[in-house]
């Protein structure tokens, strides 16, 4: 009994040691970022925007387009600074709410900071434990302040249809800490999503255009500063050579009378870099999955001839997409597709010896051998045309 009372002593004293809760923080005292912006003011300094919420003025569930009729659901301020830090703070000035980072799913970048470099992005957004390396950084045509002024339909925030387009599965998924892997290792060249604004079709008098997001591909950058941009095909391209298993959309014509749109899926690539005869050579093996989406000219699909005659315009189509972001590459002298990197690990004296220090030089004179094997999985409900009858005269 006396041990029993010694311990309830000791517990009770415990206590007394502790202090509560002395630095709690309030949901009322914190303004949630939802995404920023970074661009390049003339003089060089730097533009900081945000968009936040206003719980005020959210309400229940509405249409898109950001409360456009009048009282918008979010707000948008920016501010310059010699750094990101001091323009946030610059910004903070005027928030009677502390800004809140670990709600961010994206980061805009401006195109011409881009082309000025982005590796300041990697040291300011690592540094505070509220910012998240698996944002999706994305580039956008023009302002990035732009962008966050469209004002999409479908969607209450402008983040939230960034967000949603920077994720589906016809994009390639890119977040900030693969950038930062493919800035950071050899034989590598990042790259990054790029989007812009786009006015939609005025229906009539008394409708109003909306701004809304468009895709429009992938931006590439030689070590960190943006070069050029892969678009259409070569975009596609570009996901079957890094083998992202996106979702494409190809038109092909067969026998130059029809015409067919194929849904390509389940895409898988392998890449192997060797020597042949003292020539560098990559060996590309690509297998895809497709279904048809529309048939033009009543084309019999249910004859095994002519799924195959399909099957060979989309091993055309791949084999032609990749190669046109190949010459992309060496074009605007960047590696997208890591094929440094292939090379680095499969034979990395050769790399050291020969390539490390001239890269991405050496793929102008490098052979690339690609193989293409798809299958059309599905023709849809139909084989061909449900009009097409039998003609008897």
């Amino acid at each position: 009994m006396r041990s029993r009372q010694i311990r309830l002593s000791l517990v009770l004293l415990s206590l007394l040691c502790l202090t509560g809760c002395w630095d709690r923080t309030e949901i009322n005292d914190l303004a949630f970022i939802l995404t920023t912006a970074v661009d390049v003011e003339p003089d060089g300094k730097i533009r900081y925007s945000v968009l936040l919420p206003l719980p005020g003025n959210m309400g229940g569930a509405s249409g898109g387009g950001g409360g456009t009729a009048g009282t918008k659901s979010y707000y948008i301020d920016s501010e310059v600074g010699t750094t990101f830090r001091e323009a946030q703070a610059r910004l903070q000035q005027r928030m009677s709410r502390r800004m809140f980072l670990a709600h961010r799913r994206t980061l805009l970048i401006g195109e011409d900071f881009a082309k000025l470099g982005i590796r300041d992005l990697f040291d300011t957004t690592p540094r505070s434990p509220e910012s998240r390396m698996t944002i999706y950084m994305v580039v956008t045509k023009g302002k990035a302040y732009e962008l966050l002024q469209a004002t999409p339909q479908f969607e209450r925030f402008p983040s939230e249809a960034i967000r949603e387009l920077a994720k589906a599965r016809t994009v390639i998924n890119i977040n900030m800490k693969q950038i930062a892997l493919a800035l950071s290792s050899p034989g590598s060249d990042a790259v990054t999503v790029y989007m812009g604004v786009k006015e939609s079709e005025k229906t009539s008098k008394n409708t109003k255009k909306s701004k809304e997001i468009e895709l429009l591909g992938y931006t590439q950058f030689r070590d960190d500063k943006m070069t050029g941009v892969f678009e259409n095909a070569e975009a596609s391209g570009l996901a079957w050579l890094i083998n992202m298993p996106v979702h494409a959309t190809a038109t092909v014509k067969i026998e130059d009378r029809y015409t067919i749109t194929l849904s390509i899926f389940d895409s898988k690539s392998q890449i192997r870099a060797h020597t042949v005869r003292g020539k560098l050579r990559f060996d590309i093996r690509t297998e895809a999955k497709a279904k048809v989406t529309e048939s033009l000219g009543m084309y019999d699909l249910s004859q095994t001839g002519k799924v195959q005659k399909v099957e060979a315009a989309m091993n055309r189509y791949i084999e032609q997409a990749m190669r046109k972001a190949i010459r992309k590459m060496i074009g605007n002298r960047t590696d997208s597709a890591q094929f440094g990197s292939y090379l680095w690990r499969e034979h990395p004296r050769l790399w050291e010896r020969k390539y490390a220090s001239r890269w991405p030089a050496g793929m102008k004179d490098a052979d690339f051998r690609i193989q293409v094997k798809s299958v059309l999985t599905e023709t849809g409900l139909i084989y061909e045309n449900v009009t097409k009858a039998e003609r008897t005269r």
